[in-house]
C-alpha cells in the first residue's frame, strides 16, 4: 500500500505528484459492494494548503457489480477525480460542519498517510446505491404458469356429471 510521509515530502517541496497501481487486495473493498477486476490506476497530486493539504486525485479502474433489477453481473468503470483536504483531527470534542468540511478527510498521521484509505472511500462514494446495468434494463416478468394436464380427465369428468 503506498504510504506517504507528507512531512518529509513538504520540506523539499511545494507540490507532490505520483502515479501508482492499487491491488484490489490492498484496497480491503466490503464484498457487498462489489469486486474490482484488476489494479486501480491512481494519479495524485498534494499542494500545501493553509489548513493541511489540498489533494487532486483521479482514479480509475473496473468494478463487478450486480443490477439491482435484473440481478446480471455487469462491470461498471470507475472514473473519478475529486479534491480532497487533508486535515489533522479537530482538537474540539465536538465541531459543527460547515459545506466545505464536507470534502474533508481527517489525517491521524502527517509521517504514514495511507493513500489506499483515501481511494477506498473515493471508490465506496462512487459506486451507486442501486447500480443498474443498463438505464433501460427492467424487472423480469414471470412467465405463466403451464397448466397442469394431470388431472384434465377429473375435470372433464366433473364437467360432465355437473351438465347432466
Amino acid at each position: 500500500m503506498p504510504t506517504l510521509n507528507l512531512k518529509e515530502i513538504f520540506k523539499t517541496t511545494a507540490r507532490f505528484s505520483g502515479f501508482y497501481k492499487i491491488k484490489p487486495e490492498e484496497l480491503d473493498l466490503p464484498p457487498e459492494l462489489g469486486e474490482l477486476k484488476g489494479p486501480v490506476e491512481v494519479e495524485v497530486q498534494i499542494e500545501k494548503a493553509p489548513r493541511g493539504y489540498e489533494v487532486h486525485l483521479s482514479i480509475k479502474g473496473n468494478i463487478e457489480l450486480e443490477c439491482s433489477r435484473c440481478l446480471t453481473p455487469f462491470i461498471k468503470d470507475l472514473e473519478s477525480t475529486e479534491t480532497i483536504m487533508l486535515e489533522k483531527y479537530p482538537e474540539k470534542p465536538s465541531i459543527s460542519l460547515k459545506a466545505q468540511d464536507l470534502n474533508v478527510f481527517f489525517l491521524e498521521d502527517e509521517e504514514n498517510f495511507n493513500l489506499a484509505d483515501l481511494v477506498r472511500e473515493q471508490i465506496i462514494l462512487s459506486v451507486p446505491i442501486k447500480p443498474l446495468c443498463r438505464a433501460d434494463c427492467q424487472i423480469p416478468t414471470l412467465e405463466e404458469p403451464e397448466e397442469d394436464t394431470r388431472f384434465s380427465a377429473l375435470k372433464k369428468l366433473i364437467q360432465t356429471k355437473n351438465s347432466l
